[in-house]
């Protein structure tokens, strides 16, 4: 089960903004238990991600891919007893005003995959800073074997039935894959001293090929608005969402980071 915990919040600081993702997980493995923290710990593609989004308020999106996630991360954060939150290293105070939770079945990515045919075009956000590593060096434009790959993995990583990687098909999705419009910036994520090179904005691709390759895209894509694409997407970064598909060109959204 695919899950999404929004959680508006109020800060006593300007300041307060995507940057502080990182210091929000600190904030999430406090209220959890400490044996599943330890346990996230030690995994390497981790069951959620999470960061801040500056919309019409400022909000925090927690997100899981498995029901034990939404169990031990989401059931603590849901609890009317977490309305609030310091960040000692900030020294901001954190008011959270609205929670609201959604929750999808991994069948509904597999029907919509099964029986709709999807638009040959789709509109990708990229709403944090989004970096991927290769070669020990990191990449920061939008390439999208490196896009299908993350999320491929993120995919497999979660599933105990269904492996989603496979060479000649992250080949095929590639290649049939063309970037007709874009409208990106480089940035920087802050993370423990270190500022990780990244992008943000928008682009939209075309895809070519046959239905179901362009089927298959939809659900890397829509799973990646759970998962978050890329890396340090439990910090903060990767956050992603498919646009309007059927604007004719990207919109005018204002980005408010």
């Amino acid at each position: 089960m695919l899950a999404e915990l929004t959680m508006e919040l109020e800060a006593d600081s300007a300041e307060f903004g995507y940057y502080q993702s990182s210091n929000l997980q600190g904030v999430l493995m406090e209220q959890i238990d400490s044996g599943y923290a330890q346990k996230l710990h030690e995994q390497g593609l981790k069951p959620y991600s999470q960061y801040l989004e500056r919309a019409d308020k400022m909000k925090w999106r927690v997100k899981t891919l498995t029901a034990e996630a939404y169990q031990q991360i989401l059931f603590p954060l849901l609890d009317s007893r977490f309305g609030e939150f310091y960040l000692e290293k900030k020294r901001m105070h954190i008011k959270i005003c609205r929670k609201e939770v959604r929750t999808m079945p991994y069948q509904e990515l597999l029907d919509e995959f099964y029986s709709d045919t999807c638009s040959r075009c789709l509109n990708l956000e990229f709403l944090t800073p989004t970096s991927f590593k290769s070669g020990g060096r990191y990449v920061i434009m939008p390439d999208m074997r490196y896009i299908y790959q993350s999320l491929m993995n993120k995919y497999s990583a979660v599933s105990a039935d269904l492996d989603l990687y496979d060479e000649e098909t992250l080949r095929q999705l590639a290649g049939s894959s063309v970037i007709t419009q874009y409208r990106l910036r480089s940035t920087a994520f802050p993370l423990e001293g270190v500022k990780i090179p990244s992008f943000k904005g928008e682009m939209r691709v075309k895809l070519n090929g046959t239905d179901t390759m362009a089927n298959y895209v939809r659900l890397l894509v829509r799973f990646g608005e759970f998962a978050g694409v890329g890396i340090k997407t439990a910090m903060g970064m990767g956050g992603m969402r498919i646009g309007n598909e059927d604007q004719g060109r990207m919109g005018g959204r204002k980005d408010a980071s």
